[in-house]
Parts: C-alpha cells; sequence; structure tokens
C-alpha cells in the first residue's frame, strides 16, 4: 500500500517509526506508555491489529488484551484467562504447531493449572507466564510485549496500582509492557516518574481530523456523496469558528447536493445532520423545520424499500426528542423517545429500543413520576423478550433495577428470578456500586 495516498495508514506508519526509532534499540525498556488523545483510541487499535498480523514492523511480537480492568486484586488473573483462552482458540496458531510448522514448546497446561488454584499469587504467575512464552518464542531474542488496551477501567488509580505492583515485582528480561494514557489527564505520569529506569513515554504529533479530511475529500469532485461528504465537513468547521451564517450556506448545499442526487436517504440524512449541527447555536425553530422534512424523506425512502433509511429514521426521532428537551418540553420529548423505542423496536433494533426507553424514563423521572413508571414497565416487558443473546450485550439490568425500586414485593421476587438467571444473585449490588462509580467519576 502507498501511504501517501492513504493518510490514516501514513499515520499508522508514524506510529511504528516512533517505536521502531525510540524503543527498539533500547532492550532496557520494560514500560512503554503511549500518550493518545480520547478520539485517537481507534487509531492505535488499528496498529495494534496490524502489529499482531504478519505485516507488523516492530521487531517485538504483540500479544494484545482488551481485558477490562476491574480492580488491582484479580486483572493478572483475568490477563491471564484471555491470554491462555486466546492461545487455545488460535486456530491457525495452534495447527501449525501440531504439524511442525511452528518450532513453539509452552507449557500452557500449567498455568490452566495454576490458575484454578485458591492460594495463587497471580501476579506473580503472571510475570512467570511473560517469562516462559518469551523463552518458547522460536527465536529467542525477540521482546515479547504484552499490549494493553482494556475496555473499560473501572478506576484509573486502582490501575495504576496494579501496574505498581507489576513493576515492583519486575518484568522478565526481553518483556514489556505496552500501555495507553490519556491527555490532558495523564492518569499513569506517577509511574514514568517512578520506574523512569526502566519506562519510556511516547507522543506523534496526529492530525486525524486533517487525514480523514484528505480521504473524505479524494475523488471524482463530480460525485454527489463525495460533494455532501465536503458539505458536512464544511458544516463543522463553521460550527467550531462559530459562524452560523456559514453553517447555513453549507447545509443548504448539502441538501442541494443530496436533492439532485435522487437518493432520498442521502436527502434525509442532510437534513438531520444540518439540524443537529444547528444545536450549537440553538436555533430550534428551523431545527424542528428540517427535522420534519428529514422523517417525511426518511419514511419516503422507507416505502419505497430502502432499508438503509432504518438508520436515518430512528436518529431523526431521536433529535426531535432532544430538540423538545432543550427546549424544555419534556413530556413532548419523552414521548418522542418513547416513539423512538417503539420504531426501532420494528426495526429489530433491540439495543437501540432500550436506550431510548431509558432515556425517555429518565427525563421524567424527578416530576413525572406517573408517566416515568408507566415507561420503565414498558421498557422491562419489552426487555425480558429479547433472546439469550441480544440480553447478553443489553442494558436491561439498568431497568430492572428502576423497575425493582418501585414494584410490590409480587413483581420484585419476578424480576429477582429473571435477573438470577441472567446475572446471579448479587445483580442489584453490582449494578448499583458500578452507577455509583460511574457517578464519582471513576469508570474511564
Amino acid at each position: 500500500m502507498n501511504n501517501e495516498h492513504n493518510p490514516v495508514a501514513q499515520l499508522v506508519t508514524d506510529i511504528q517509526q516512533k517505536w521502531l526509532k525510540e524503543i527498539s534499540p533500547y532492550p532496557h525498556l520494560q514500560w512503554v506508555r503511549w500518550i493518545i488523545k480520547s478520539d485517537q483510541a481507534r487509531l492505535y487499535e488499528g496498529f495494534l491489529r496490524l502489529e499482531s498480523t504478519p505485516h507488523g514492523a516492530i521487531p517485538d511480537i504483540p500479544v494484545v488484551l482488551l481485558t477490562p480492568f476491574e480492580n488491582s486484586n484479580i486483572h493478572s488473573k483475568h490477563i491471564i484467562r484471555d491470554w491462555l483462552d486466546n492461545f487455545e482458540k488460535d486456530q491457525k496458531t495452534q495447527d501449525k504447531i501440531t504439524k511442525g510448522h511452528l518450532n513453539f514448546v509452552w507449557d500452557f497446561q500449567y498455568f490452566k493449572k495454576e490458575l484454578q488454584q485458591k492460594n495463587t499469587n497471580f501476579d506473580v504467575l503472571l510475570v512467570e507466564l511473560l517469562k516462559s512464552f518469551q523463552e518458547a518464542l522460536p527465536n529467542s531474542e525477540n521482546h515479547l510485549t504484552l499490549a494493553l488496551f482494556p475496555y473499560t477501567v473501572q478506576s484509573p488509580s486502582d490501575y495504576k496500582l496494579w501496574m505498581d505492583k507489576l513493576l515492583t515485582l519486575g518484568l522478565p528480561i526481553k518483556t514489556r509492557l505496552m500501555v495507553f494514557d490519556y491527555e490532558p489527564e495523564n492518569y499513569l505520569e506517577s509511574l514514568q516518574i517512578k520506574f523512569k529506569s526502566v519506562s519510556k513515554s511516547l507522543i506523534v504529533p496526529i492530525d486525524l481530523e486533517g487525514a480523514m479530511k484528505k480521504i473524505a475529500i479524494n475523488g471524482d469532485p463530480n460525485d454527489p456523496e463525495l460533494q455532501f461528504r465536503q458539505c458536512m465537513l464544511e458544516m463543522g468547521t463553521s460550527v467550531t469558528k462559530n459562524n452560523r451564517q456559514r453553517l447555513h450556506q453549507w447545509g443548504q448545499k448539502g441538501i442541494e447536493v443530496t436533492q439532485k442526487s435522487g437518493d432520498k436517504s442521502s436527502f434525509a440524512t442532510a437534513h438531520t445532520v444540518y439540524a443537529g449541527m444547528l444545536f450549537n447555536f440553538k436555533e430550534f425553530d428551523t431545527i424542528d423545520k428540517l427535522l420534519k422534512q428529514a422523517l417525511t424523506i426518511g419514511k419516503q425512502a422507507l416505502n419505497s424499500g430502502d432499508n438503509t433509511a432504518k438508520a436515518i429514521v430512528l436518529q431523526t426521532y431521536g433529535f426531535m426528542a432532544s430538540s423538545m428537551q432543550h427546549q424544555k418540553n419534556i413530556d413532548a420529548a419523552a414521548d418522542l423517545f418513547c416513539k423512538q423505542a417503539e420504531v426501532a423496536i420494528s426495526f429489530q433494533m433491540v439495543q437501540q429500543a432500550l436506550a431510548a426507553y431509558i432515556t425517555g424514563y429518565t427525563l421524567v423521572k424527578k416530576k413525572r413520576k406517573k408517566r416515568y413508571k408507566v415507561i420503565v414497565q414498558e421498557a422491562y416487558e419489552f426487555g425480558i423478550t429479547l433472546t439469550e443473546e441480544e440480553l447478553k450485550t443489553s442494558s436491561l439490568n439498568i431497568v430492572a433495577l428502576e423497575y425493582y425500586s418501585f414494584s410490590d414485593k409480587k413483581t420484585q421476587n419476578k424480576i429477582d428470578a429473571f435477573m438470577n438467571v441472567l446475572e446471579d444473585e448479587n445483580w442489584k449490588e453490582k449494578l448499583a456500586r458500578e452507577q455509583a462509580n460511574f457517578k464519582a467519576g471513576i469508570v474511564a
């Protein structure tokens, strides 16, 4: 791939080159911290995915784990668990080992057994696993790098404590931790100072917005899709510059471009995007007019058999509800969020339906108790109809706790019976604790 014509790929190359220049020549470095902005996370995920393939550029052997961080006492155990699971399920690697195409002799059964022991020190076991795995590599001179990019971190301070314990134990030679810290918070800065002899922080100047803009406008200038992408970028720039007049110019141009294309889904999208940008200027008369038009056009697209219009119709209902909310018309906003849930159900978008219900009942919880209870009950009764797979990734536990809080004893018993099977008998306490942590601002 010629990165000159792929701005995002060039950014990944810049990340690779940073590692090759500042980490690879220095074998003593064992803790490497990327300092990134939150909107760059996906770019670094792409870097990690690339390095996990034969097309990677850094000489280290990376093991990438997205294990969520719950607390410092069990994180090492969960990392070991996920590492072993991934190793066993990697069929390509297992086939190569079995057929003798890969010289890799590693006693992972030992770690499986130790994982089940009650008195195991899992921090020590993780260090032992890193040493064992590195020594088993076909080329024992390669560094093994454990890249940690957890989906969630319940407490940044506790995450730092866990890392401190591991570094205090001491990592084996030829092994490293690759971690990610966010600016401006810099949660892990103190670790960089404490373990400065083996640590290094890396920052890569990244113009992700500029790279995405280059991609967005790269192509045939007469292509309506490209023209509309340019309109969206210019609308965003207008908002950044607080230039309402310029926003209107580009918003109207986006509508004109998509109308000429004959694609009703794009035409509806142009109205909704334009309206969404106007929220920054609180121009609600224009917003409501644009959203009403978007909904009409989106429904026309659906009636003509264009299923891609489902997403824009659903989004438009959400924007209409948000507009009412901003205008302090809470009843209308709740009704529209419930309508959004109803439409999402008809589209079989169950997660979006629950999210809309939750937003709806949260709005009226303080001042419209009767309406609040009705919406919560509707949400719960819909939620329990979901399939087992849908329930695993749903937010039904949030709805269930709300419903439980005001129900009679008989209904509470039914809720408990259902949720005990779905999660466990401590589901209420666990969720309440998570919500308290979130309100305290310790969920990253």
